[in-house]
């Protein structure tokens, strides 16, 4: 195989983590009725949060402090999450505008944290998310599988599972798609509603805290650079199934991974025009899937409807 094509597969799949994990994460909270428009913010405040305790403790937990701060990450990612929750389900808030407002505050808090604490530029660089194994007949640093990679994988059933298996996923799954007909039957709709949300939350921190310690090793100003978004158009395109959903981000981090990929290999600078076709090929694909799915779109029925308790 061409090693462009390789290096495209490689770099597609490292992209399509943060994108599937993420949109596994939106999935879960969508199914209960609840649409969170500020997974960018949460996803940086996550990213922020994992690259900030990594760097800051890594002389205390050495090999281990990139993990730590995948978990406060995503327990950044809970706290943001949960607190959405609270105000699309107990005030209620606008759900939209809630998530607006999420993602404006992360994009200045992280912004002025970064700048305060570390540096305008970034935060110093650390260490990463050591690789599971490495691809035979590639350097160590182009064929490592991150553990991230597998989780992805795996991520989808999880869910799966989860949503169709479980009392709790069918509870979700009524609060979303009938939540009058759910609080008759003895369910807490908010409730409900809080908890799965929590869930996306923590797999939207865990997106977020991959991209600072698994796929780079530090933080910059607005890393996810729009991110979140096409994975909250994965779950769209993929009609809140898991296994679509996953299909979809993989080919979303394949389109991202090989504009860096055809950028570097062919010496594209930022002053030729086939930069900007590259930067935005990825992007305009994803009106163009977003549109063809949307013939077959079959959304929960109460999503971002907001629901008072009678």
């Amino acid at each position: 195989m061409d090693l462009t094509a390789v290096l495209i597969i490689i770099f597609g799949l490292q992209q399509a983590v943060t994108i599937t994990v993420a949109a596994q994460g939106e999935l879960v909270t969508e199914k209960s009725g609840i649409l969170n428009i500020g997974l960018e913010g949460v996803m940086l405040m996550g990213a922020f949060t994992a690259a900030g305790v990594d760097s800051a403790f890594q002389h205390q937990f050495g090999a281990s402090s990139p993990v730590v701060g995948l978990v406060c990450g995503m327990i950044v990612g809970v706290a943001a999450n949960f607190q959405l929750a609270l105000r699309s389900t107990r005030i209620p808030f606008d759900q939209v505008v809630a998530g607006i407002g999420v993602n404006i505050f992360a994009l200045g808090i992280t912004y002025v944290l970064s700048a305060t604490y570390f540096n305008v530029d970034g935060t110093p660089r650390s260490n990463t998310i050591p690789p599971v194994f490495s691809l035979p007949g590639l350097p160590r640093d182009l064929g490592s599988v991150s553990s991230m990679e597998v989780v992805m994988f795996v991520l989808p059933v999880l869910v799966y599972l989860l949503l169709n298996r479980t009392t709790f996923g069918l509870h979700v799954r009524a609060t979303g798609e009938n939540p009058k007909a759910a609080e008759a039957a003895g369910l807490d709709v908010a409730r409900t509603r809080i908890l799965a949300t929590a869930i996306g939350g923590a797999l939207l921190g865990m997106a977020g805290g991959y991209i600072t310690v698994s796929l780079t090793s530090s933080f910059v100003p607005d890393i996810t650079q729009g991110i979140g978004f096409i994975a909250l158009a994965a779950v769209i395109a993929g009609a809140w199934n898991p296994f679509s959903v996953l299909g979809i981000g993989v080919l979303f981090g394949v389109l991202v991974g090989s504009e860096h990929v055809v950028t570097v290999v062919y010496g594209i600078t930022t002053t030729d025009p086939a930069y900007f076709l590259l930067s935005v090929l990825p992007y305009a694909i994803t009106v163009v899937v977003l549109a063809l799915a949307s013939k077959r779109l079959r959304p929960p029925a109460a999503l971002a409807l907001p629901y008072k308790k009678e």
